[in-house]
């Protein structure tokens, strides 16, 4: 959906994704490293194109870059989409390999479901498999709602996904927690 909404942190921010962005994007699609949890995707960077295009046309749906506020360098894209009766799913999170903007977008993207959009509740699906993503959402205090079986289907076969679920009363609780990781790995002095 086209959007102007753009978020600021302490170190990264995140600008919304314009079709200039695909060649970027599906670098990070198809990069190895970050590539084995996502979704097949053509190397054709058309086909991106295409997709941006389509995107642009759907609502409830926002796309964005994370940009480092140092220099405006793109070092990941996240979405928050499927955004109904005030519940929205975030996710398409790829962040260049190296760059410690995992926490400080992911701060950014609740702020959007609940201050931005008055969202009742943001989740996101992560694959079982992906260890590393189901321990952060673990625990910063998303709460594992369900496991979806054969959610998603790779060159490797059918994967299960677990669906964590942020509401509204919770996002009180959790978005200190979250802000003082943001600004500790941003390096930010804490006061």
């Amino acid at each position: 959906m086209q959007h102007n909404l753009r978020l600021a942190g302490h170190r990264f921010d995140l600008r919304p994704a314009y079709i200039d962005d695909a060649a970027f994007i599906l670098g990070l699609r198809r990069d190895p490293e970050l590539s084995r949890f996502v979704h097949p995707t053509s190397p054709r960077l058309q086909d991106q194109i295409d997709w941006m295009v389509a995107y642009e046309a759907r609502a409830g749906d926002y796309y964005f870059i994370v940009e480092d506020q140092a220099d405006g360098t793109p070092v990941g894209a996240v979405g928050l989409y499927d955004v109904v009766d005030r519940a929205g799913e975030w996710g398409r999170w790829l962040i260049s390999p190296g760059v410690l903007a995992a926490v400080e977008s992911a701060l950014l993207i609740y702020r959007l479901g609940f201050e931005a959009l008055d969202l009742r509740e943001v989740y996101c699906r992560t694959l079982a498999g992906n260890r590393q993503v189901l321990s952060f959402h673990d625990s910063m205090g998303a709460e594992r709602r369900r496991t979806l079986s054969a959610y998603a289907h790779l060159a490797d076969g059918d994967h299960d996904a677990v669906e964590h679920v942020v509401t509204r009363e919770a996002w009180p609780t959790l978005r200190p927690r979250l802000e003082r990781l943001a600004q500790r790995v941003a390096g930010v002095r804490l006061v």
